[in-house]
C-alpha cells in the first residue's frame, strides 16, 4: 500500500513538476532549431464572435492597423447567431480588407470555421478571439516562422491584464504553460496552441467535428502529416481576464470533455515508434495531467488505509485534510493573496477536469461556447 501512495503521489507531481524538469535538461541536448527568415505571406485573420457588441469594433480596428503589405491581409469576423448588435457595428466599418460572415443560426465556433475557411484567399490562417489585442508587428513575427517548410503551425500566448489574485494565478499558469511549449518546440513540435493567437498553414486545413477543440486538433493534424508545431515566445496577445470562478470551472469542465475526446481520436499520436518524442510529450502534457484528480483519490484512499497503522500517516493526512479545509475557507474569502487564490485554481482544475471525464463517460458533447467577458 506504501507503493501505491508513492506512486499516487509521483504521478500527482510528474505533469507539473518532474515533467517540466525533464524539459529544461533534455532541452538543451536536443535542440532542433528552425529557419527564421524575412518573408511575407498573406493571411486570413479569422475572428470569432458571439454577442461580442462591447469589444468588436476594438478588434476590428486592431486588426487593421497590423503591419502588413497591402492586398495581403484579410479579415473575416464570424458571427455565430450573434443576438446583440456585433453584426451591426462591424457592417459600419469600411474596409475592403474586412470580410463579415454572419451565420443566424448558431451552431458553434468549430462549425463556423469549417464553412468560412474554405472560402477565405490567404496562405496563413490566423485564429484569434474577439477580445483578443495584437502586437502592431505580430504578422511579421508570425510569417517569419513559415519560412522553414517543415513548420506546419506557430502558435503564441496571452499576457493577461489585471490585479486580481485569481486572475493573476491565470497569468502565471499561461507563462508556464509558454515555458512548456517553447521547450517541447525545440525539441519536436509543442503539444496544443493558444486559440486566442495562433496561425497555420492553409492547405494543412481540413474539416473538424462541431465538438472538436481547434486549437488542440489542428495541432495534432499538423504533426500527423509530418509538419511541427511550435511556439515563438516572440508571438502574443494581450487579455483582460475575467477573474470569475464559477466561468473559470465551467469553462475547465469544457476544456477537459473536449480535450479527452480529442486525444482517444487520435489515440495514434501516442505511438512512439511512429512519432517519437512527441508522443512522450502527449502522454506527459494532456493526458496524464487529465489523471491528476484520480491519482489525487488513489494516493489519498491509500493514504487513509496507512494511517490505520501508521501514526505517521495519521498525522500527514490530518495535516492534508487541514490544508485543504484552509484553502477552501481563505481561498474563498481571500480575493488578493496569490497563494490561497493559487491553491484554490488548482482545486477548480481538479473538480472540473472529475466533471469533465463524467461528462466523457455520460456522452455528453460540447459543442457551443460562450465568452468570458467582464
Amino acid at each position: 500500500m506504501e507503493w501505491v501512495f508513492i506512486t499516487g503521489c509521483f504521478l500527482i507531481l510528474y505533469p507539473y513538476v518532474i515533467y517540466p524538469l525533464v524539459l529544461v535538461v533534455v532541452t538543451p541536448l536536443c535542440r532542433r532549431h528552425w529557419k527564421k527568415l524575412e518573408r511575407r505571406f498573406s493571411f486570413s485573420i479569422i475572428i470569432s464572435a458571439y454577442n461580442e457588441e462591447k469589444i468588436i469594433k476594438q478588434k476590428v480596428e486592431n486588426a487593421l492597423l497590423l503591419d502588413h503589405p497591402e492586398g495581403n491581409l484579410e479579415i473575416v469576423v464570424v458571427s455565430d447567431g450573434s443576438t446583440d448588435s456585433t453584426v451591426e457595428i462591424v457592417s459600419h466599418i469600411h474596409d475592403p480588407r474586412l470580410v463579415l460572415k454572419d451565420y443566424a443560426e448558431r451552431a458553434g465556433k468549430t462549425a463556423c470555421l469549417n464553412k468560412v475557411i474554405p472560402e477565405t484567399s490567404g496562405e496563413l490562417l490566423l485564429f484569434t478571439d474577439a477580445n483578443s489585442i495584437f502586437p502592431i508587428d505580430l504578422l511579421t513575427k508570425l510569417s517569419k516562422n513559415f519560412c522553414d517548410e517543415t513548420v506546419g503551425l506557430v502558435t503564441g500566448w496571452t499576457k493577461y491584464q489585471t490585479a486580481e489574485a485569481l486572475s493573476e494565478t491565470t497569468s502565471v499558469y499561461s507563462q508556464f504553460e509558454k515555458a512548456i511549449k517553447c521547450s517541447e518546440s525545440q525539441i519536436s513540435s509543442c503539444v496544443g496552441a493558444d486559440g486566442a493567437v495562433f496561425a497555420m498553414r492553409k492547405s494543412l486545413f481540413k474539416p473538424l467535428r462541431n465538438d472538436d477543440i481547434n486549437d488542440l486538433i489542428l495541432p495534432l493534424r499538423v504533426v500527423e502529416n509530418g509538419f511541427r508545431a511550435v511556439m515563438d515566445p516572440e508571438v502574443y496577445c494581450i487579455e483582460q481576464s475575467a477573474g470569475d470562478a464559477h466561468k473559470e470551472f465551467q469553462r475547465q469542465v469544457r476544456i477537459t470533455n473536449r480535450t479527452i475526446r480529442a486525444i482517444f481520436a487520435n489515440c495514434q499520436l501516442l505511438n512512439p515508434l511512429q512519432f517519437g518524442t512527441f508522443s512522450f510529450f502527449l502522454l506527459s502534457h494532456k493526458l496524464l495531467r487529465l489523471l491528476v484528480p484520480f491519482f489525487v483519490l488513489i494516493a489519498a484512499l491509500a493514504g487513509l488505509l496507512l494511517a490505520l497503522h501508521s501514526t505517521i500517516f495519521m498525522a500527514f493526512t490530518f495535516a492534508a485534510i487541514a490544508l485543504v479545509i484552509a484553502i477552501i475557507l481563505f481561498g474563498a474569502r481571500s480575493k488578493t493573496h496569490r497563494c490561497f487564490q493559487g491553491a484554490v485554481m488548482f482545486v477548480i482544475m481538479l473538480a472540473a477536469q472529475l466533471v469533465g471525464w463524467w461528462h466523457v463517460f455520460l456522452g455528453r458533447r460540447s459543442v457551443m461556447w460562450t465568452p468570458r467577458r467582464q
